[in-house]
């Protein structure tokens, strides 16, 4: 009872040391935090002005960030509770630590691959990669799965250009797709592949279309290298999303890990995707899928309500245990220990000699 006693005093001492700490490159993640958030404030405000419906049942914390299920530019199925997700403005700092441990500095340039399916996400790219000043080559993909940008008057390269000329982000697509099914709608409607063209039209993007997938990823990793200053090199590759001429091939996914890739692991991939392609010349991956498992590795909440204000989660602070005050109620617990054991030991020998 004493030892017992004694162990909750230790454990009491223990737990009472537990504190906050600060995580790694904090200032650059609350930056990137910060800048989405106002991202995302900007871009309710444009859809409340625009009197775009905003359904609070799909979308409780009325984001602006979560389309329809169906529209004309639905490419595929989406799970909601993922793209609700993705609505939290601190995925800014978790992609500033995966291109951090990437070994991405100020003035590198990184490739990123943007669908509209999760325009929280890229978001969270852009505002990254400027909080710690690199450079990114945007190419995105206009289609959207179901909850994502596809409402086609407000699709992703609508937000991404009115944040553009706003002035709250200050990089954009410089080229897009269709995106969907072979990387050219083969999954939309004729009237659905005309508006995607339209969107890009009236947003001043490059359209990228190809016959077949090979020819739009071949067409897409030339733009990645054109517009890559001589003598420069990519740091890293953000793959956002499932689309096509980026993995290449669902199959790929099933082959690749969410997060960060230092090094593409050697398969026989039935597709290279730019994402292959980029793993391939030694550039490391960040691979923005399965976000829901992200979420909980990084300690952000699924699908939260109400959305938290940077900064918040483990990708910020991390508690630990004050390791002298561990140590030493160990040591201490275990001495205390020996000695009421070695007083019990012999106290139970002398009662046996002298029964003896």
């Amino acid at each position: 009872m004493f030892l017992a006693f004694v162990g909750l005093v230790a454990v009491a001492l223990v737990e009472n040391s537990l504190h906050s700490v600060k995580q790694r490159w904090f200032d650059e993640k609350l930056a990137a935090a910060k800048l989405a958030e106002k991202a995302h404030t900007a871009i309710r405000s444009v859809e409340n002005a625009k009197r775009i419906v905003i359904d609070p049942i799909s979308d409780p914390n009325e984001t602006g960030l979560i389309g329809e299920q169906f529209t004309v530019i639905t490419t595929d199925q989406g799970d909601l509770e993922a793209k609700l997700t993705t609505t939290n403005p601190n995925w800014a700092a978790v992609v500033v630590h995966l291109l951090k441990r990437a070994g991405v500095k100020k003035g590198d340039y990184i490739a990123v691959s943007m669908t509209g399916s999760m325009p929280g996400l890229n978001i969270a790219a852009i505002a990254s990669a400027e909080a710690i000043g690199a450079k990114p080559i945007i190419i995105s993909s206009i289609g959207a799965s179901m909850w994502g940008a596809n409402n086609p008057d407000f699709s992703w390269l609508d937000m991404e250009n009115l944040l553009y000329r706003r002035g709250i982000l200050h990089h954009k697509s410089v080229a897009a797709s269709i995106g969907g099914r072979g990387d050219r709608g083969g999954n939309l409607s004729p009237e659905g592949r005309r508006i995607c063209r339209e969107i890009a039209r009236r947003n001043d993007i490059p359209l990228i279309e190809g016959k077949t997938l090979d020819e739009a990823i071949r067409k897409r990793y030339k733009i990645f290298k054109k517009h890559l200053p001589k003598g420069k090199k990519y740091r890293a590759y953000i793959n956002i999303g499932g689309g096509l001429a980026s993995i290449g091939s669902f199959h790929n996914l099933e082959l690749l890990s969410s997060g960060l890739i230092k090094k593409l692991p050697q398969y026989n991939y039935p597709v290279r995707g730019t994402m292959i392609l980029f793993g391939e010349d030694g550039v490391p991956i960040i691979n923005l899928r399965d976000v829901k498992k992200l979420a909980r590795r990084y300690g952000l909440p699924v699908a939260p309500q109400p959305i938290p204000e940077p900064p918040d989660g483990e990708i910020f602070f991390k508690n630990y245990y004050k390791l002298e005050i561990v140590a030493a109620m160990f040591l201490f617990y275990a001495i205390l220990t020996f000695i009421i054991i070695k007083v019990d030991i012999e106290s139970f020998v002398m009662r046996r000699l002298k029964k003896s």
